[in-house]
């Protein structure tokens, strides 16, 4: 967030902060608040502090302004599950007496160090993986 619209969101929430955190957290807000309405660079204690509480944090995330779409595709996005483990993809000699696993995309694969030759994908049914 950047700080003209912690400023606009912080001014709104300034009446129920006291209620929601405690006269300390209200004083300390109050201060970071002036000294960033007077330029000074206090945005991120003053972010620190609205989301270091949870009620505050709550109303934070209620008042804040939607971001714009342009400013939502650079935002942080959860994966969209869980992760899997894969299995690498299997090089074997033509001969068959040796194998070596590709661990990466765009691993160097070696040659067999028996024959000399270059080491091929083996099939594993799945697509795009030796087939």
């Amino acid at each position: 967030m950047e700080d003209d619209e912690l400023l606009t969101v912080a001014g709104a929430l300034r009446p129920e902060v006291p209620a929601l955190a405690g006269a300390e957290t209200a004083a300390r807000f109050d201060a970071l608040l002036a000294a960033l309405r007077r330029g000074e660079p206090t945005g991120d204690d003053l972010f620190e502090l609205l989301t270091g509480d949870a009620a505050l944090r709550e109303r934070l995330n209620a008042v804040s302004p939607v971001p714009s779409e342009g400013a939502r595709a650079f935002a942080y996005l959860d994966l969209p599950g869980p992760g899997e483990v894969t299995a690498a993809t299997m090089y074997a000699c033509p001969h068959g007496d040796y194998r070596y696993p590709a661990q990466e995309i765009g691993e160097a694969v070696p040659i067999c160090p028996n024959h000399q030759l270059p080491l091929r994908a083996e099939r594993t049914g799945r697509p795009g993986l030796g087939q």
